[in-house]
């Protein structure tokens, strides 16, 4: 079965039911550390609906805090949500500009990230 997240008629990611749920629950976790809405609405069927704007302040959010710290541990935990969400994000049609070198080597990755999803 696959999980489906979808801005106005457009899939942005299809990912298995599992691997849906696990990057929902990061992101809820991880949206309460950065006092954003997620913008992701799960249905009760298999679909998740992303809100652009909204799910654009998050993931804004989560690329700030990635970028305002070196600690190794910190990168370890949010670098999955961070990826998978940029990525989100992209298909979605927002494109990203980098305002640090940190968030410029993370932006870097997305385009290899992407291709495993």
């Amino acid at each position: 079965m696959s999980y489906y997240f979808e801005t106005v008629g457009h899939t942005v990611w299809n990912p298995s039911l599992r691997m849906g749920r696990w990057y929902l629950a990061f992101a809820e976790s991880a949206a309460d550390l950065v006092h954003r809405p997620t913008g992701l609405t799960p249905s009760d069927g298999d679909t998740c609906a992303v809100d652009v704007p909204v799910f654009r302040q998050f993931v804004e959010a989560l690329l700030e805090c990635y970028a305002s710290t070196r600690h190794p541990v910190q990168h370890g935990l949010m670098r999955g949500v961070l990826l998978t969400s940029l990525v989100m994000l992209e298909r979605g049609g927002v494109k990203m500009s980098p305002e640090s070198e940190r968030e410029a080597s993370v932006l870097a990755e997305v385009k290899v990230f992407a291709s495993s999803m």
